[in-house]
């Protein structure tokens, strides 16, 4: 029995890595700027980053945006919604396609103290 776990336990740890999954990853800090201008070598990575939470009606949608106006989309909708107009600390999956642009699939948000 204890032969099978082993078994068990190293096919599904080959099956995450086959898939791009790595359980052992850590989030990495990477500014808005590192992520527009790094967007191919983050694709898929877990990301901690900061900005400003911005919203545009048609079609509703939100992103993060710094000082320079970098911009990263957020997913889904409900994890940014409460938290428009607010300095926040993201973690979350982040994706690069030529199609569908930046954004982080939000793990984990919030808010940062202000500044004033």
């Amino acid at each position: 029995m204890h032969g099978y776990l082993s078994s068990f336990a190293l096919l599904a740890a080959a099956a995450l890595l086959a898939t791009g999954c790595n359980p052992l990853e850590e989030p990495r800090e990477a500014p808005l700027a590192q992520l527009v201008a790094l967007q191919d070598d983050h694709d898929g990575r877990t990301v901690i980053t900061e900005g400003e939470v911005k919203t545009f009606e048609e079609p509703r949608h939100y992103w993060i945006e710094d000082d320079r106006l970098n911009r990263v989309g957020l997913v889904p909708d409900e994890a940014a919604r409460e938290h428009l107009g607010q300095r926040v600390r993201i973690t979350g999956r982040f994706h690069y396609s030529a199609e569908t642009g930046r954004r982080i699939e939000v793990e984990e948000i919030s808010a940062l103290p202000s500044d004033e």
